[in-house]
């Protein structure tokens, strides 16, 4: 989700701090300042992080990761790379955002000792098995989109904004619909509805902290309605860094353990 592209991580996933609440009440600015609050948008930062996978009879898989991110001139850059268990180690993946074209995405599979560039209809493919898409990492349709705002509701006992975003490219949702905390801008909830108008996926904040002087999100949960699928993020430890390197985060830095 872009324009002044705005990622995610995601997934990957860890929703992290800035802008002032209550600062607009457009549609625009709400979206604009909640996702800034998403996955890697601390100016700097290491984390370690525990992903999740659920099916739908329960089962669970669980992965350590290790991620660094890097803001400049408002760009962001970040790295993740999976600790454990042993058929996953040593998988990367590298975001680096764009003012004026495409993000880049690369994935690094050490099995085969290769680097994959993401590009196209492959964004639209899960994230290492979980319910995010390489798209999802990006945020793009929320950010590139038409807003309308919708009858304000509350998720538990907080007042939300919520607001419907119709993307300019329906690539991957037909619109999307988020419920944003109106004291300071934290997206609790957001929908993601299928290219047939039928809901697909929920992303659930299920944890939210302050680090430092800012609120970062460290748990939370996309589940998937149609599969039963649903992959939860939890952050264990971060350290706010503003010394990381722009050259670790680099396809040749991607492929260093």
């Amino acid at each position: 989700m872009l324009g002044m592209k705005i990622t995610a991580l995601a997934p990957l996933l860890l929703l992290a701090l800035a802008g002032t609440a209550g600062a607009k009440t457009d549609p625009e600015a709400i979206v604009r300042r909640s996702l800034e609050r998403m996955v890697f948008r601390s100016q700097g930062a290491e984390m370690t992080m525990t992903m999740t996978l659920r099916n739908k009879r329960g089962e669970t898989r669980t992965r350590t990761l290790f991620a660094r991110t890097r803001k400049a001139d408002g760009l962001t850059r970040t790295l993740v790379r999976f600790v454990a268990p042993s058929d996953v180690a040593g998988t990367a993946f590298l975001f680096v955002e764009h003012r004026d074209r495409d993000d880049d995405q690369h994935m690094f599979l050490p099995a085969l000792k290769v680097v994959k560039r993401i590009v196209g209809k492959q964004k639209q493919s899960k994230f290492m098995g979980s319910d995010f898409s390489y798209a999802d990492l990006e945020w793009r349709d929320l950010e590139e989109a038409r807003h309308e705002m919708k009858p304000e509701q509350k998720v538990g006992r907080d007042p939300c904004h919520v607001i419907d975003a119709h993307p300019k490219k329906k690539e991957a949702y037909d619109y999307t619909r988020s419920w944003i905390r109106k004291r300071d801008d934290v997206p609790l909830r957001i929908q993601f509805f299928d290219r047939r108008k039928q809901l697909l996926k929920v992303l659930f904040v299920k944890q939210v902290k302050k680090v430092g002087k800012s609120l970062m999100v460290t748990q939370l949960k996309m589940s998937n309605k149609q599969t039963g699928h649903s992959t939860f993020i939890s952050i264990d430890k971060i350290k706010l860094r503003d010394d990381l390197p722009a050259d670790a985060f680099t396809v040749r830095a991607l492929k260093q353990r």
